[in-house]
């Protein structure tokens, strides 16, 4: 950041000139910087890594007293707290294509509910991924999987949106893909201790 002094022969100056560099005040002081454009990668392993996230980040508050206590000698061990430690295991199962846990030890004995994708249809400028589920089990959440080509191969790298699943209620799941295009959705759900369940089966959206 350079500050300076009378910018572009005025008072002050904002905005970026061709392309190159950017004028802008800050703490009442003009200055010049070189532009530059943020980055914010749209791969489909960063895609899927940040749904699971945002996942684990918003359902720590609804973990039992007793479960997040689970994690407090991970957290002593990396300095860290309880939620952190909860968050880089976690991210390290997902990692390995492995399902998350309320719980640092991982009982695995019983699977999440049987929920899956029903229909998949284009509304506008999204796809509506409608599912259903009969039986609850140890349930905790459903990944979505989308791909442009079938069968999909379940995959961090194809996953979309990871959310909460703890009812039998029918629901309806709402992404606005990419592109327009024929796509093809799977589903997986994992209980509370870390089992994931195997693919519900197949659905496809085409464009009206």
């Amino acid at each position: 950041m350079v500050k300076v002094r009378g910018p572009m022969m005025s008072l002050g100056a904002s905005g970026t000139l061709a392309d190159a560099i950017t004028f802008s005040i800050w703490k009442g002081r003009p200055y010049v910087r070189e532009r530059v454009i943020p980055s914010n990668p749209k791969s489909g392993a960063q895609i899927g890594r940040r749904a699971m996230l945002k996942f684990l980040s918003q359902y720590w508050t609804i973990l039992a007293t007793a479960d997040k206590a689970t994690w407090q000698d991970l957290a002593d061990e990396i300095v860290a707290s309880p939620f952190h430690a909860y968050i880089k295991q976690n991210l390290e199962y997902w990692h390995n294509f492995l399902s998350p846990s309320q719980v640092i030890a991982r009982a695995q004995v019983g699977a999440g509910s049987n929920r899956a994708i029903t229909t998949c249809a284009w509304e506008e400028n999204r796809i509506k991924i409608s599912t259903t589920a009969t039986i609850a089990n140890q349930y905790w959440g459903i990944i979505y999987f989308a791909s442009l080509t079938t069968p999909i191969v379940e995959a961090v790298g194809k996953a979309i949106i990871v959310e909460l699943d703890i009812d039998l209620l029918a629901r309806d799941t709402f992404w606005t893909p990419p592109s327009v295009a024929t796509w093809y959705f799977d589903s997986m759900t994992f209980s509370d201790d870390g089992v994931l369940s195997a693919a519900g089966g197949e659905q496809s959206a085409v464009p009206p």
